[in-house]
């Protein structure tokens, strides 16, 4: 395993629960929900994510792809590690008749080379990667107009708690190794993360926090 890559053990798992959730609420997570607010309210020149091309990278059950095209995104495209998760996205997308604007496709958004959209969103998959550096780097090279992450808040007291969380269930999945395989989750310097999104030509329309997530959304200078 390269040292940037996060291990696909348990991302199937967590998919399914995920898929689960989705088919209840439309969207697996709160956070997902706030950010394709921000994404319909903010994205390129107030017109939301109508008629947009929409890459989800580390899509999981793919339900963020899926509601940007419910939001009028003109197609989208989901990539992840986890052949199960991309099974559930597939099924999700034909149980929602959106299966002929889509494409989920299993692979790492570090690595594999992705094709140019209007919107690049990274929903809680920063924190899945020891290193972001490459997943930075390719992800940013794939974003015509606008990048958009969520990740878990590194300061203060929220900061803090995040810290103490992951590393209490690191501990966890480092006693449970043989089903985990090596797999930990990180708090990353997301002022370090936004300052690489800004030297590749975007500047910051929009941060926020959401309880233990941060948001934050960019659009090309």
């Amino acid at each position: 395993m390269e040292p940037n890559e996060p291990e696909a053990c348990c991302f199937d798992e967590w998919a399914s629960h995920n898929a689960k959730r989705a088919r209840k609420q439309g969207t697996a997570a709160p956070i997902t929900r706030h950010l394709l607010a921000a994404l319909d309210r903010d994205a390129i020149e107030g017109q939301g994510l109508q008629g947009k091309t929409f890459l989800d990278v580390g899509c999981g059950t793919g339900d963020l792809a899926l509601a940007a095209l419910a939001r009028g995104a003109a197609s989208a495209d989901g990539i992840d590690l986890g052949a199960g998760a991309i099974a559930d996205a597939r099924s999700l997308a034909e149980e929602r008749g959106l299966a002929d604007r889509v494409t989920f496709s299993v692979g790492n958004g570090a690595l594999e080379p992705l094709a140019r959209h209007d919107v690049v969103a990274l929903n809680r998959v920063l924190c899945c990667y020891p290193s972001v550096d490459q997943l930075l780097d390719n992800s940013l090279g794939a974003a015509g107009d606008v990048y958009a992450y969520t990740a878990p808040i590194h300061t203060g007291l929220v900061g803090l708690f995040n810290r103490i969380s992951i590393g209490t269930g690191n501990a966890w999945y480092r006693l449970r190794d043989r089903k985990f395989r090596g797999f930990r989750a990180f708090v990353h310097d997301l002022d370090a993360v936004d300052r690489t999104i800004a030297e590749a030509g975007f500047q910051k329309v929009q941060g926020a926090h959401h309880r233990m997530w941060q948001l934050a959304l960019f659009t090309r200078i």
